[in-house]
């Protein structure tokens, strides 16, 4: 990773050049790299944004800056574009190279997060040249390249093969496509170890936690329905459709909006059970982080028997509506 040349290039672009204060957004795992940035970039007044975030769903919406640079991520095109925020991409080499022989497909489709993507055509050529039969194409209007997986998004992995290989690190975007493609059987290669998962038992083992959430939902009757205020999960719309359908079953259900979805925020709010509207890695990767179950939208529909529980259905996000202020991070 050249992180310093992401810095140089940054300095080169007119947005940085005119700007004053300059607010940056580090994944986790890159802030120990805060002397370096603040280093390179010295002349101009730098504040860090200490919130977790998940993305350019993720743009702070008031924040006292003229520029916002946003490491790690692609911007969403169905979002717009942002005049004053730079999407700095971190993409990375393989560590572990693909091995063919290990790929138990005849033909498969290719994925991977925003981090391996610039690696997906070489991956494409090589297992090619090994016969197997590789198809690599774009998502819909919310994912920025070929092959890419979105946590919120699987529909670059949708098509007739019924193969998925996804190449990348973690459990939670091959989990999504296992999750929702049911009848494709997918593999995950972590390039960093060199690792090849069958992902057929994680699929297994987190349906098993699922339906345990979506019983214990069939049988309550308070429910908090969380919309998120980032401007990349909104989906308001879908929270009132939660509430007027629990309503309908003769339950009680409130709206909360909250930006960090958190258990210590939810527990002030007397709920049996949250439907969460907002990011659906909530749902799926933080689930053990709440003291109470949460359920996503298609979730709420099987407890209340409108949806058949036969087949999970994932929750994605294909487009978003807005709530509340728009400020510093106005699309164009």
């Amino acid at each position: 990773m050249d992180f310093k040349g992401a810095l140089r290039k940054i300095k080169d672009d007119g947005r940085y050049i005119d700007a004053k204060i300059v607010a940056i957004q580090l994944p986790e795992g890159m802030k120990r790299w805060i002397g370096e940035i603040t280093e390179e970039l010295r002349g101009k007044e730098l504040i860090f944004v200490g919130d977790p975030f998940w993305g350019a769903c993720d743009i702070p919406q008031n924040g006292n800056w003229d520029l916002l640079i946003q490491f790690g991520h692609s911007p969403i095109p169905n979002l717009g574009s942002f005049k004053n925020v730079i999407f700095e991409e971190i993409q990375e080499g393989l560590d572990f190279d693909i091995s063919p022989e290990r790929v138990p497909f005849k033909s498969l489709i290719l994925t991977s997060n925003v981090t391996y993507s610039n690696q997906l055509p070489k991956i494409k050529r090589k297992l090619e040249d090994s016969g197997i039969k590789v198809t690599l194409r774009k998502g819909d209007s919310r994912v920025f390249y070929p092959g890419q997986i979105l946590g919120c998004n699987i529909s670059s992995a949708r098509g007739v093969e019924e193969n998925v290989l996804f190449v990348g690190e973690g459990m939670f975007h091959p989990l999504g496509i296992a999750l929702g493609l049911p009848d494709k059987k997918v593999v995950a290669f972590n390039p960093k170890t060199g690792e090849y998962i069958d992902m057929e038992g994680e699929r297994r083992r987190f349906l098993a936690q699922r339906y345990s959430a979506i019983d214990l939902a069939s049988r309550a009757n308070r429910f908090g329905i969380i919309v998120s205020t980032k401007i990349g999960q909104t989906r308001y719309s879908i929270a009132r459709i939660a509430s007027r359908i629990l309503v309908e079953s003769g339950r009680s259900p409130f709206i909360i909006t909250l930006d960090l979805v958190r258990d210590e925020e939810l527990v002030n709010f007397p709920a049996e059970v949250y439907v969460n509207t907002a990011c659906p890695r909530v749902t799926v990767e933080d689930y053990g982080t709440f003291s109470r179950p949460v359920i996503s939208f298609y979730e709420l529909q099987m407890a209340l028997g409108l949806k058949d529980k036969s087949r999970y259905i994932f929750d994605e996000i294909v487009m978003t509506d807005e709530i509340g202020s728009s400020g510093f991070g106005k699309r164009d």
